[in-house]
């Protein structure tokens, strides 16, 4: 099959995936926040969510190699679409730690398979556009996800929201179904997975994991509570700044095809703490958290094709995606729980609920030293 069409149908599918993670799982942590928990206890329970998902992976190896990279991100897909049900019941704990398990082992399996599918389905000459047209879908699916998943969890109730995410999720399999078997490398033991892992890269992802602890787990609880603790205005709010968010991915696509990758990475480093500055200050106007939600959308947007058109280059010319996504996967994990947990004693510490984005602006000092400079080996992407 053409690597056009492969790109193709993985993009049909992630739009329709992505489109119920931003409908229905992008409130989760709002719903928590509705059923009663505190900002601090949220942040725990995923950072809970994430340590499992760590140890998970080791699990994961063995599906992996059974069913292949494009049977997991099924599989992964199919476990995702049930999360729905135990996330209704989540002031039971036994719910509660039945959510966390089946999210931890649904994208356990799904991330790091889709990622490896990702990188050896694109092309490097074409890398950055692609990136950021895949960025560009997300954002725009991003815009009537939220309304539509804002309008139904205020309107008609949380199950109805989800259980149409739950449906969508199972349609956005079948493009899954069309594709030739990827070639992401040998599924590898424990023990080679982590016996030659890309250092610098492992700490980009891992920074990376840190900076979205603040960024895409504590922010929109924060944004949530700054606008009253409405759905339909949480999902206005990301409506707009996914807006935002659309046109800059392919612009900074094209930067990144240029060869202007490490300028890019400076001013968006720049623009990154700027961001994190800002949305500290939301706690005290609902004014500033819709701006500092929607310019942040933009800077995302130009961070997000920086980092991973580098991870998705690195992993191509490692000969072995999966591999090199498995231990790249399991820092982001590392990471992004590590940020949680520092939100969470922030918010706890101070009794200001924008602070607990704040920890994670040290990550990018770190994933600024990480990226810059960096490029695919040349000699195995050849090879690859």
């Amino acid at each position: 099959m053409s690597q056009p069409r492969q790109f193709r149908l993985l993009s049909l599918h992630f739009a329709l995936y992505q489109f119920s993670c931003v409908m229905a799982g992008g409130f989760a942590g709002a719903f928590l926040l509705q059923q009663g928990f505190s900002l601090p206890q949220a942040l725990a329970s995923f950072a809970a969510l994430l340590a499992v998902r760590f140890v998970l992976r080791c699990l994961s190896l063995v599906l992996v190699r059974r069913v292949g990279v494009r049977g997991a991100v099924i599989a992964g897909a199919l476990i995702l679409a049930t999360q729905f049900w135990p996330l209704l019941n989540a002031r039971d704990p036994v719910w509660l730690g039945v959510w966390l398990f089946i999210v931890a082992l649904g994208e356990s399996l799904y991330w790091p398979c889709y990622h490896a599918t990702m990188a050896v389905t694109t092309a490097p000459d074409s890398r950055g556009r692609e990136l950021g047209l895949r960025n560009a879908i997300g954002a725009l699916v991003g815009v009537t996800g939220p309304l539509l998943g804002g309008f139904l969890l205020q309107r008609f109730g949380p199950a109805v929201d989800f259980g149409l995410a739950a449906a969508i999720t199972l349609i956005s399999i079948p493009p899954l179904l069309f594709m030739a078997p990827v070639k992401a490398g040998e599924v590898p033991s424990l023990r080679e997975a982590l016996g030659a892992v890309d250092t610098r890269s492992l700490k980009a992802f891992a920074s990376d994991g840190y900076i979205s602890g603040g960024l895409m787990l504590a922010w929109p609880m924060v944004l949530f509570v700054s606008l009253g603790s409405e759905y339909e205005s949480l999902g206005l709010a990301n409506a707009l700044a996914s807006l935002v968010g659309a046109g800059v991915g392919l612009v900074a696509g094209r930067i990144i095809d240029a060869g202007r990758r490490d300028r890019a990475l400076f001013w968006v480093s720049l623009a990154l703490v700027a961001s994190f500055a800002f949305r500290a200050c939301a706690s005290w106007s609902p004014l500033a958290a819709n701006i500092s939600n929607a310019t942040g959308a933009a800077v995302i947007g130009v961070y997000m094709t920086v980092l991973m058109s580098l991870i998705y280059d690195r992993a191509k010319g490692s000969g072995a995606a999966y591999r090199f996504h498995f231990a790249m996967e399991g820092g982001w994990d590392a990471g992004a729980a590590l940020g949680c947990l520092a939100g969470a004693a922030a918010a706890q510490a101070t009794g200001v609920p924008s602070l607990a984005t704040l920890p994670s602006v040290l990550g990018v000092w770190v994933m600024y030293r990480c990226v810059r400079g960096r490029e695919a080996p040349a000699t195995a992407a050849a090879s690859a």
